[in-house]
């Protein structure tokens, strides 16, 4: 069984199992069997069927069986494809990723605010590092804090015109009545974008935050996972979601891509998370925010693979049709009631 194809059997429904069982149980099933493929009517034929039916009437007998078909009915055969086990990992693994594509599809992806959360954001990083790096001795910290000093030397104009004052210990302090009336244009050209002053001293105050991040990465995580379990999925409407699922994925390929989630040719996908760092807002918004995005239709998928694959682990079948977990209370009832 793989995710692009399921391979056709005939299976027996749960009533058929739970007939052939009972009859099994009682010998007649095997009466009968015996009595279609015997050729000749003559007594030494009357006297095996008789000794057949003695045999399987006997409790020793009909333990034996029991114990046999009890590995079937708990999902104890040599095939994890199918099973309840393997069918309701896939439904929990479903579940999660249901969870963690609607998280994303609310709230705010950008680190960027507005202008003044970001100015004092970026005050508060900078003036720290700065302390930080004020008995510098190591190549490696000096040469830190000389980029710092050179960029915001050069920048300090630009600075001031948002509110933003360089001071003589190179820290910088905030004119809360400039910065009130400075243009959202110019806070964000100074302080976002790849060739910004923010950017260039690592302070970009446009980059994801830290909880969609880990948000992402959940999201990541939970889609491989779903795509490992759907490889020992035998549920048919779980498998044609999981197909519908790796479509979908593939259609947004390129916008994943451009914030740093790539989809590899075993449909699993993989994290740049330098790449997710600096990925745009708009991007985030086109692949996670409302109900035609990315995020929605990975959702839906999800939750219909979840209750497929949950509603297949209460009856799971093997590549015989045999049932392997709905029998197990049966299992238990029969051996216990057996003289």
């Amino acid at each position: 069984m793989s995710l692009y194809g399921i391979n056709a059997y005939s299976s027996n429904s749960t009533y058929n199992m739970y007939s052939s069982l009972t009859s099994l149980m009682s010998g007649s099933s095997l009466v009968t069997n015996y009595n279609s493929n015997k050729s000749s009517s003559s007594n030494d034929d009357l006297y095996e069927i008789a000794k057949k039916a003695a045999m399987v009437r006997s409790s020793s007998y009909q333990k034996k069986m029991l114990e046999q078909l009890k590995s079937i009915f708990s999902g104890e055969d040599s095939s994890e494809i199918g099973t309840a086990a393997s069918e309701q990992k896939l439904s929990e693994n479903a579940k999660a990723l249901n969870t963690n594509a609607a998280k994303l599809m609310s709230g705010s992806y950008g680190g960027w605010t507005n202008k003044s959360n970001a100015v004092k954001e970026f005050v508060e990083r900078y003036n720290n590092e700065i302390e930080s790096l004020a008995d510098a001795e190591g190549s490696s910290e000096l040469g830190r804090r000389s980029t710092l000093y050179n960029y915001t030397d050069k920048y300090k104009a630009d600075l001031e015109k948002i509110g933003v004052t360089v001071g003589s210990d190179h820290k910088l302090t905030i004119d809360s009545s400039k910065l009130a009336s400075a243009s959202e244009k110019d806070v964000k050209s100074l302080l976002t974008g790849d060739y910004s002053y923010g950017s260039k001293i690592g302070y970009d105050m446009n980059k994801i935050s830290d909880t969609v991040m880990e948000a992402v990465k959940k999201l990541v995580n939970s889609y491989n996972d779903t795509m490992n379990s759907l490889e020992k999925s035998d549920s048919v409407q779980a498998l044609e979601k999981g197909v519908s699922l790796v479509n979908t994925t593939k259609a947004f390929a390129r916008t994943l891509n451009r914030i740093g989630i790539g989809v590899g040719s075993d449909n699993r996908l993989t994290i740049d998370e330098t790449k997710l760092a600096k990925a745009s807002e708009n991007d985030m918004k086109a692949l996670f925010s409302g109900n035609y995005s990315y995020a929605a239709k990975v959702a839906d998928k999800a939750s219909t693979i979840s209750r497929a694959a949950g509603l297949s682990a209460q009856l799971s079948y093997n590549s015989r049709g045999q049932a392997k977990n709905t029998f197990s209370s049966l299992y238990d009832i029969m051996f216990n009631n057996l003289a």
